[in-house]
């Protein structure tokens, strides 16, 4: 949607108060969406990118600039919550650079899906199938495990993929149940 001005000034306001915690801000994306169901409520989806971290918080208030200020205060909980760990991170993040130097950017190729129309059992069964989409990744962060547990919490995601600082593999960490973390590294062949 466009904003007027003085929203827009507000938001880059708001958004400034998270540079105190980082470096570095790459990218922020904010969205702002107008709940169709309840025509008071409007929706502030703030996303963003800094020092190698994604964060996102989303809040619902009765104005944007209301929606917006709540989005940014959950975020700046979040900071608050995982400072100590921000901290190791950022005077560990330039030995991890260096650790990773000569492994660059780790890409997957997309691998084609059979075409043509189902057969068998396939088409018997296809309004049963989930909605398969796929998420192309270009570059994944080297981190260590508690790190990519921290990053998935910022993001509000259920699973995160990572390079395993330690053993240069991927992982993925997800959420199981609401106490508990799960870790997937790969077993290395016998």
């Amino acid at each position: 949607m466009e904003t007027s001005e003085a929203l827009r000034a507000h938001t880059e306001e708001r958004v400034k108060s998270i540079k105190a915690f980082f470096d570095q801000v790459i990218d922020v994306n904010v969205k702002f969406v107008h709940d169709t169901k309840h025509a008071h409520m409007h929706l502030a989806d703030v996303t963003v990118q800094a020092s190698g971290l994604m964060l996102r918080a989303e809040a619902q208030a009765a104005d944007w600039y209301a929606a917006i200020d709540a989005a940014v205060e959950k975020l700046q909980k979040q900071l608050k919550k995982y400072k100590g760990k921000l901290e190791q991170r950022k005077s560990q993040q330039q030995e991890y650079k260096e650790r990773v130097r000569d492994l660059g950017p780790l890409a997957f190729e997309e691998v084609p899906m059979a075409d043509g129309p189902d057969t068998g059992l396939e088409a018997q069964f296809a309004e049963f199938a989930p909605d398969i989409s796929k998420k192309e990744v270009s570059k994944i962060s080297p981190m260590t495990v508690d790190e990519a547990v921290m990053q998935m919490d910022l993001l509000h995601k259920p699973a995160f993929l990572f390079m395993n600082v330690d053993t240069k593999e991927l992982n993925m960490v997800y959420r199981e149940g609401e106490n508990s973390v799960r870790w997937v590294a790969p077993k290395m062949a016998a």
